[in-house]
Formats: structure tokens, C-alpha cells, sequence
């Protein structure tokens, strides 16, 4: 009996030991799958795409099961242009379906479209979106492949879904800008772009969003001599639209820049006060109307003039087109812009 129980002691102990050795081993493959795969998102972010791609390569051989190395394989060959191999790394992570479906769904959705494939590429982010209806991305790629394709209606729905996902993600705001553009409404333009400088004034692509509201600000207004200033605005822009009467508006305020009292007005000046006058224009015929444009951004742009914080967002958004102006009135006015950042950690 001794030796039997000294047996089983032993029998025992050897297979605790091996669980316990496997247990270590699994640990041990985990970490070197996710120091690979860290690896070969560094080497991605240099450019260095195929040395990336080995890395990836190389984790997959430790664990052919990893959705993260199969899903980072997917958005590097995405990048590198190569979209049949893309789309089997995607195949793989959805098939899986113990993480990173979600980004699958999008590389696979943005492969098809880089493909020539925008229709295919519609119904794999739809496919997404079943699993992840809330999904900013998902949202914002359909707007994106819906307004290449001048779906506009369907593309603003898309877009709108995208901000109610994560209003500061600034690339919806981008995109609703450019379907309202697309659909001749400059009042719907204008917010969304607007909106996006605030959440990244100093971006690369400030600068040309910037120069964009501007021109649609002034648009339709031009000066022909001393004593005529010619403005148009278009019918479709005010028919049997909500923003109809701000369209008018907007064109009589740019207009006013030409008047003998704005002649000594520095341009932040006058940017300022048209600015102003639009948003409280908004925000008065608001009472009379509802819907995302008016709860989102009519709400929030005229909330900055009910709190004294529109010229401080005006100057905020202003520093790529006018930096001198801009930089001369913040030093001037710290303690309102820092009221003015305050305001925004609310929104």
C-alpha cells in the first residue's frame, strides 16, 4: 500500500508539474506572439511594410489562431495595396471571432473600395455593422464610399450615425461637410466644418478646411465695383429647406464686409462678427425646429455665444489662416481662451 500511494504521489505530482510546464509554455508563446506583433507595428508605422509583415508572419507560426497577428497582417497588406491577401487575414479574424472583427470588417470593407469594388464594400461594412451598429469607423467608411458613389442621402444618414458614435471624431464632421456641399446646402456645410476645427485646429488638413469655410462663408458674393456688390444665392439652396432663411442671411452678412463702417475692420474682426451674428441667427430660429442638425450642432455652436465664448473659438479655429492676428489677440486674452478650452472638456 505504501508503494502504491507513494506511486500515486508521484503520478500526481509529475502531471501538476506538466500543467504547470504547459501552463508556462502558452504564457511564454502568448508574449512572444505579442512581442512580435508589436514589432511589426513599428516597423509598419516606418513604412518598413514587408519587414512588417514578416514579423507577422513569424507569430503566426507560433499561434496560426492569433486574431491580432492575422488582423495587423490584414491592415499592413491593405496598405501595401495587396487587397486579395488582405481580405484572407479578414476572413480569418471574423471567422475566429474572439477579437479584432470590428477592424476586420473595416480593412475588409476599404480593401474592396481600393479594389473598385465600392458596391462589395457597402455590404462587408453592413455585415460589420450588424455585430457593431454603434461603430464609428463602420459608420463613417460607409459615408465615405457612399458620397464616391453620390449616394448623398444615404451617405448623410451613414455620416450622422458616425457623429452620434463619437462626435469628436473630426473626419465624420469632414465628411458631412462635403455631402452637404455635394447637395447645395451651405448652411449644413458650414457646421460641420466648423465643428471640425475646434476639435483640430492645428492639424495638417486645418489649413485647407480653414481656406474651405471661408470660401463657402463668402460664397456667391463678390464685388463688381466701388458702388456694386453682386450677390447670388442659389434657389435649390433655399426651397423647401429648414436652413432656407439662414442661406439668405448668411449671403446678406457676407456681403455687409464691403460697407464703408467695416473698412477699418481687420478680416478676424469682420470673421468674428459674421460668425457671430450666423450662430445667433441659428440658435433664435431654432425654437421652431428640431433634428440632429438642430439639437447637435445648432445647440452646441450658439451655446458658445450664450456662454462668451465665441470669440475665443473664432480666433481658435483661425490660427492657419490667420496666425499673426491670432497669435497677438491669445496673448492679449489668456484667461478667455482658457475659458473657452474649458468649455470645450464639456462638450
Amino acid at each position: 500500500m505504501i508503494n502504491g500511494v507513494n506511486f500515486f504521489v508521484r503520478i500526481r505530482g509529475f502531471i501538476l508539474f506538466a500543467g504547470l510546464f504547459l501552463t508556462l509554455n502558452l504564457y511564454g508563446q502568448e508574449n512572444k506572439v505579442k512581442e512580435l506583433v508589436y514589432q511589426g507595428t513599428e516597423l509598419h508605422d516606418q513604412g518598413r511594410f514587408q519587414e512588417a509583415v514578416d514579423k507577422y508572419t513569424e507569430a503566426l507560426k507560433i499561434d496560426r489562431n492569433s486574431s491580432l497577428a492575422h488582423y495587423e497582417l490584414s491592415y499592413t497588406y491593405m496598405v501595401m495595396g495587396r487587397y486579395d491577401d488582405a481580405l484572407k487575414e479578414c476572413k480569418a479574424v471574423i471567422k475566429q471571432k474572439n477579437g479584432n472583427e470590428e477592424g476586420a470588417y473595416i480593412v475588409m470593407g476599404t480593401s474592396l473600395d481600393l479594389s473598385g469594388e465600392p458596391e462589395k464594400a457597402i455590404k462587408a461594412y453592413q455585415k460589420g455593422l450588424k455585430k457593431f451598429p454603434d461603430s464609428n469607423l463602420l459608420n463613417y467608411n460607409v459615408a465615405l464610399t457612399l458620397y464616391n458613389q453620390k449616394e448623398y442621402d444615404k451617405a448623410e444618414k451613414a455620416a450622422i450615425r458616425a457623429i452620434e458614435a463619437k462626435p469628436r471624431h473630426a473626419s465624420s464632421h469632414i465628411i458631412l461637410s462635403a455631402i452637404m456641399q455635394a447637395k447645395g446646402s451651405r448652411i449644413q456645410s458650414v457646421l460641420p466644418i466648423y465643428y471640425s476645427l475646434m476639435l483640430e485646429p492645428d492639424s495638417k488638413r486645418a489649413a485647407t478646411n480653414f481656406s474651405q469655410l471661408r470660401k463657402m462663408l463668402d460664397k456667391g458674393v463678390s464685388r463688381e465695383d466701388e458702388n456694386k456688390i453682386n450677390v447670388t444665392v442659389e434657389i435649390s439652396a433655399i426651397k423647401d429647406n429648414d436652413f432656407g432663411p439662414a442661406e439668405m442671411m448668411l449671403s446678406m452678412l457676407s456681403a455687409s464686409k464691403y460697407e464703408e463702417s467695416n473698412k477699418t475692420r481687420n478680416d478676424m474682426e469682420q470673421f468674428v462678427d459674421l460668425t457671430k451674428s450666423l450662430f445667433s441667427f441659428l440658435g433664435e430660429y431654432k425654437k421652431a425646429h428640431k433634428g440632429f442638425w438642430w439639437d447637435f450642432y445648432v445647440t452646441r455652436l450658439y451655446n458658445l455665444e450664450e456662454t462668451n465664448n465665441l470669440e475665443a473659438f473664432c480666433y481658435y479655429i483661425s490660427h492657419t489662416g490667420n496666425p499673426a492676428l491670432v497669435n497677438s489677440w491669445i496673448d492679449s486674452n489668456r484667461d478667455r481662451m482658457q475659458q473657452f478650452q474649458d468649455w470645450m472638456k464639456t462638450e
